[in-house]
């Protein structure tokens, strides 16, 4: 075989190993995320008692934050993701100042890990109910329930034909990593389950790297922030106006 024929069955083989953008399947994380929510202990109660329910207690309230529920994709390069990182913890603590200033909140407590039992995946309102327990350690009156949904889209361009080479690996940026995350939650009377406001945030957030520095947490971190920055943004937005109700 020619040389010239060998290095274009290799470009070939390049060729079909870089795929197209696909996108998010933002269905799907829908569908997770409604799937995987926590079970309310009220679920068992008709509309009209569920419109009955009141808050049980004066404004302005405790409020407890628990972990984040992840719904759609847990793990990344082998980190853990169902734990406040540094950075969101700040972020989170940084909304009691305006909610103390709309008099809704008194304090805001971020629930430790380890106040949160273990859960069984056969067992759909564990979650809710450890939730809730932390939360009456704590003696908070209401508690804060955040979902986040990440998803990754992996694909690369032509540039990755030069992976082949130890220069390409190491300097090329062949290879894209795109995040999105999707932050929803509710604020909840720790006694009852009485909804006081819910709030809805998303962020996108990319990458192109070469391949020995492609990694998928690179932008799934940010993403998250940036989603539950927008989410701060519309919660206090909605729990402010509680006062005025």
């Amino acid at each position: 075989m020619k040389r010239g024929s060998v290095y274009s069955v290799i470009v070939m083989l390049l060729l079909s190993g870089c795929s197209s953008q696909k996108g998010f399947n933002r269905g799907e994380m829908e569908d997770a995320a409604q799937a995987s929510h926590p079970f309310f202990s009220s679920s068992h109660l008709t509309v009209e008692q569920i419109e009955r329910l009141k808050s049980q207690v004066h404004l302005p309230v405790k409020l407890a934050v628990a972990p984040p529920l992840i719904s759609y994709g847990r793990g990344w390069s082998g980190r853990e993701s169902n734990a406040w990182n540094p950075d969101e913890t700040k972020e989170i603590q940084s909304w009691a100042a305006p909610l103390k200033k709309a008099g809704v909140v008194s304090e805001l407590v971020i629930l430790p890990s380890f106040l949160i039992e273990q859960c069984q995946g056969n067992d759909p309102g564990c979650t809710m109910r450890v939730s809730r327990s932390a939360a009456a350690r704590v003696q908070a009156d209401a508690l804060l329930l955040i979902n986040l949904a990440t998803s990754v889209d992996k694909y690369a361009n032509l540039a990755s034909l030069f992976n082949f080479t130890i220069v390409g690996m190491w300097l090329v940026p062949g290879h894209h990593r795109d995040a999105l995350t999707i932050a929803e939650g509710v604020m909840i009377d720790n006694r009852n389950e009485f909804l006081y406001a819910f709030a809805r945030g998303e962020a996108e957030e990319s990458s192109i790297r070469p391949l020995l520095y492609a990694d998928s947490w690179s932008v799934v971190r940010p993403s998250r922030f940036r989603a539950l920055q927008s989410f701060g943004r519309e919660f206090i937005r909605e729990a402010g106006q509680l006062k005025r109700k």
